[in-house]
């Protein structure tokens, strides 16, 4: 309830975002001691560019991007205006990828010299457009494709190479009678689900529907007026939202015409949510790889591109040159930006950790003053692994080795501070028990 928006997208509760509409440097209590995600992205650009430059847009989620973009003017014309400047950069995280491109849809690219997309939704998400068309579906394979990765971050490669073995040989076409029981099960929670729960939130939130790619949308459309009840205007807004995403391919081309540095960062690995048909794709947990990095061949999680069809046109203009990920993964030769493109494998969705190798991309790309592309720093090529101990970046683009910068100490990894806590605890348990029985 507290969440609930009305038949025009618009919120029920009077409740907001947390907002900053001033320079971080007002707000370095907040920042100066965060980690990850959005939070350390903003520390480490700040620590870089200064707190005083440096601006956290946030918003409400729930609603219109095409509206949150006007909010966005509003606060680059205060930038500009405080600072004396024509433009700004800007680093797009996660939904932040919709406003952009709405932002790019309504005014232009004028006020962006570098424009960032990392982690974004900006061309949807398939698991959104999936089941807001009904299409609800879990099974085996899907379920322990989706544990692998979590398992090798914890270090339990056995086990993970287990379920990646069991995933492979799931019967995929057969019905075993774990599978029966989870059709079953979905079969007979479909319809609560979606009129209790789905269909009165999220199928009203506006900013849920950016999300919906385009091949989806048809059937989306037409399924939620069998949950719920929205208004002219909000089935406006939803096909304007589309208007938006169909045409990113031709505003990024522009916003690079018009002198516009624009750079992606995407991220694989990750099975999808196991709650579609589609849970198949590569994601980084959340967004389907394929989208966030502007439609680079990906293969399905646990597959290859050998021997897979797909349009081998590639946009990087050289018919003989494919950026194609050792692994085999990924060519992202036929992607929106081959050659502005970066790939990381086993970064979660926005896992930019505050001192990692992946915020330190994130800063490079953001503040540099020069166009740059996956040749200008051997440190930053195309491909690479995130190790999730150190923080650093492997190369997993061919010949290329990144430099390293000494032996930093071992990060320690959330299981070994929950190790270290228990081992911590005992310890002191003992300590109390042997004063006891002493006593």
């Amino acid at each position: 309830d507290a969440l609930a928006v009305d038949e025009n997208g618009k919120s029920v509760q009077n409740v907001i975002s947390e907002l900053f509409p001033d320079s971080m440097d007002h707000y370095i209590d907040t920042f100066s001691s965060a980690t990850v995600n959005e939070n350390g992205v903003v520390r480490a650009i700040a620590e870089t560019v200064g707190w005083e430059n440096t601006y956290f847009f946030n918003y409400d989620w729930r609603m219109n991007p095409l509206d949150i973009a006007e909010d966005l003017h509003d606060m680059v014309e205060y930038v500009k205006e405080k600072h004396g400047v024509s433009q700004v950069s800007v680093i797009a995280l996660s939904m932040g990828g919709n406003v952009a491109s709405s932002y790019l849809f309504r005014y232009g690219s004028a006020d962006f010299k570098t424009l960032v997309l990392a982690s974004t939704a900006f061309l949807g998400v398939e698991m959104v457009g999936r089941l807001f068309a009904g299409d609800l579906s879990i099974t085996t394979q899907a379920v322990l494709h989706y544990f692998v990765p979590f398992l090798q971050s914890l270090n339990q490669d056995a086990l993970a190479s287990l379920f990646g073995k069991l995933a492979q040989s799931a019967d995929k076409s057969g019905t075993p009678f774990l599978n029966r029981y989870l059709a079953k099960l979905t079969e007979t929670l479909k319809n609560p689900l979606y009129q209790k729960v789905f269909m009165d939130t999220f199928a009203r939130f506006l900013g849920a529907w950016s999300f919906v790619p385009a091949e989806f949308y048809a059937d989306a459309k037409a399924n939620i007026s069998n949950y719920t009840t929205v208004s002219d205007y909000f089935l406006e807004q939803i096909d304007a939202l589309q208007e938006v995403q169909k045409n990113v391919p031709k505003m990024i081309d522009l916003a690079r015409q018009g002198g516009t540095n624009v750079y992606i960062i995407g991220a694989y690995g990750f099975g999808g949510i196991p709650v579609t048909s589609g849970a198949s794709n590569h994601t980084d947990n959340l967004i389907d790889t394929y989208l966030m990095t502007g439609n680079c061949a990906v293969a399905p999680f646990g597959q290859t591109l050998e021997g897979m069809e797909y349009d081998r046109t590639t946009a990087c203009g050289n018919k003989s040159h494919y950026h194609l990920s050792t692994d085999g993964v990924i060519d992202a030769s036929v992607g929106l930006l081959p050659d502005q493109t970066w790939i990381i494998k086993g970064m979660s969705h926005v896992e930019f950790g505050y001192d990692h190798d992946t915020s330190k991309l994130a800063v490079w790309l953001v503040s540099s003053d020069e166009p740059l592309n996956i040749y200008s720093d051997p440190r930053y090529p195309q491909f690479t692994e995130l190790d999730r101990k150190t923080g650093k970046l492997v190369s997993l683009t061919q010949n290329v080795t990144i430099p390293q910068e000494g032996s930093p100490e071992k990060a320690q990894t959330f299981l070994e501070k929950i190790q270290a806590f228990f081992e911590s605890l005992f310890a002191r348990i003992r300590t109390l028990f042997i004063a006891e029985k002493q006593a």
